[in-house]
């Protein structure tokens, strides 16, 4: 049976959900793929259909991405990929969503369906027969049900594998920034199905796409390199090129034939550079308080360009800062 609900207290038309209380183990069962799995009562805050999720580039298999959560980016785990899970794969449409609030931390779990709540004494719990070490990192033991085996999620190592902030800490640094009630104008920029952001400030120029030079062994997101604007294109020297980023590669987008190319220029960079794009599609002021923080889970050395997500009706859009992609990409030293 699959049931949708928006409110754990609205779970009545799941098998079990009378029985809440009346012992002390309750679980949401859930199946990904074909393994059921079980997920403590009390740290579900609401079930949804899995809704768009912004995927960032360099994530571990475990992230999908992130989505928008009652106004806030939250992480969205499938750890399906983490423990080897295989079957055959619902339509997207057909996924569910369990937003997991604990330890006040919160983010949400992909799940292929919603099966039903079982109420048990928590001395029935028993150990894993046998577990991988990732398997024995997440889990908290089995219990055999008329189901089949249901092994139990543990909550601590879902929120730590997130490395969440507390919701006081998340909550005091968003009340900082909309307290400075900032507008920015903002360039959108089109990169394959989706657009990116960036700052106008940090702009100098949007071009066409000059003509860009192949480099021989140079790293897949190094698109080449292109001439500067005042060197002699009849006797050019090396310090007159400068490298071109392959934002397509480094967003893991692909570059979609025939379309309009631009090179962005970044304005004072301490290094010459260009930045392979789409087109610039328009140009917005947008408030502060539609930019949602990155949750720290989905943040590393590779991809700390993003700033951050701003939000609009129905699009999530990444904000890039352009001068963080430099260490990214290693073109300048970090």
């Amino acid at each position: 049976m699959s049931v949708v609900t928006h409110n754990v207290n609205a779970l009545h038309n799941l098998a079990g959900v009378e029985q809440i209380g009346k012992f002390d183990s309750s679980e949401l069962v859930c199946q990904i793929y074909d393994n059921l799995y079980g997920l403590p009562i009390r740290s579900i805050q609401e079930i949804l259909p899995l809704p768009a999720i912004l995927p960032l580039p360099q994530l571990p298999d475990s992230i999908m991405g992130v989505c928008v959560f009652r106004d806030k980016v939250i992480p969205v785990l499938h750890l399906a990929s983490q423990l080897d899970l295989t079957g055959e794969t619902p339509a997207p449409e057909a996924w569910q969503m369990v937003v997991i609030s604990h330890n006040e931390r919160l983010c949400a779990l992909a799940v292929c369906d919603i099966i039903e709540i079982i109420n048990y004494p928590s001395e029935e719990i028993e150990p894993l027969p046998s577990a991988t070490e990732g398997e024995e990192y997440f889990f908290r033991g089995i219990k055999r049900t008329e189901l089949g085996m249901v092994t139990l999620l543990d909550m601590n190592a879902v929120v730590e594998h997130c490395h969440l902030p507390r919701r006081q800490q998340a909550a005091a640094q968003t009340d900082t920034e909309l307290s400075q009630q900032e507008n920015q104008i903002i360039s959108l920029i089109r990169l394959g199905g989706r657009r990116i952001a960036v700052e106008i400030d940090a702009i100098e120029r949007i071009l066409r796409t000059p003509k860009i030079l192949p480099l021989e062994s140079a790293p897949a997101h190094i698109k080449g390199q292109a001439l500067q604007s005042g060197a002699d294109p009849a006797n050019p020297q090396p310090d007159d090129y400068f490298p071109v980023i392959n934002m397509y590669q480094l967003l893991e987008q692909p570059e979609d034939q025939g379309g309009q190319r631009n090179l962005v220029l970044p304005k004072q960079s301490a290094f010459p550079v260009g930045y392979y794009t789409g087109v610039v599609e328009e140009i917005r002021e947008v408030s502060k308080a539609d930019i949602a923080t990155i949750p720290p889970l989905t943040v590393t050395p590779q991809n700390d360009y993003v700033q951050g997500v701003l939000k609009f009706a129905d699009e999530l859009i990444l904000l890039i800062d352009l001068d963080r992609v430099l260490h990214a990409c290693e073109v300048v030293p970090a």
